[in-house]
């Protein structure tokens, strides 16, 4: 997972003849310490990406909707919890806040029982209607269709109202 043909890669989704992306980030490994720069670069650049091309652009993204059991037994359980957490509440405040259309978020649910999710990172990008890697494409795709096997990151997942909501309705005027 080194940065470079990350940011490559998504540094493309400028060109107007890119149409999609999928880029798929379910590996426990985004949430370690020393991933925290290259997460940042990632949400910016895909961000930039949206509000510079808006409705030209289609972002579908896949995180962990949950974190695997054998991830909280081996690391710090209360440190990766945090790092989850802050990014998620992140990512939905992000794309509560957009304008224009939003990346659509998707969270793979890892059951008990699974040791990681069904699909590896990747990033594939749509240009002039052709899939960069058409077999990612099709499992990431298939993934999102079947049911139960994700849930969508909405501006609900996350509390923008603040401390005052309940005691002062004003916020909301």
């Amino acid at each position: 997972m080194t940065p470079h043909p990350w940011l490559e890669r998504l540094g493309r989704l400028h060109h107007p003849g890119v149409q999609a992306a999928l880029i798929v980030q379910c590996s426990p490994d985004w949430l370690r310490p020393e991933r925290l720069k290259l997460r940042n670069d990632i949400d910016e650049t895909l961000m930039s990406a949206q509000l510079m091309r808006g409705g030209s652009l289609t972002i579908t993204r896949v995180v962990l909707h949950n974190l695997p059991v054998s991830v909280a037994s081996a690391w710090d359980a209360h440190a990766v919890q945090q790092t989850f957490d802050e990014w998620n509440h992140r990512l939905a405040g992000a794309c509560a806040l957009l304008a224009g259309p939003a990346p659509r978020i998707h969270r793979v649910i890892i059951h008990g029982d699974q040791a990681g999710p069904p699909v590896p990172d990747m990033v594939e990008l749509q240009e002039n209607g052709h899939w960069s890697g058409r077999e990612n494409a099709d499992l990431v795709l298939q993934m999102l269709a079947t049911v139960g096997a994700t849930t969508p990151m909405t501006g609900y997942d996350v509390d923008l109202d603040g401390p005052f909501s309940d005691g002062d309705p004003s916020v909301h005027m």
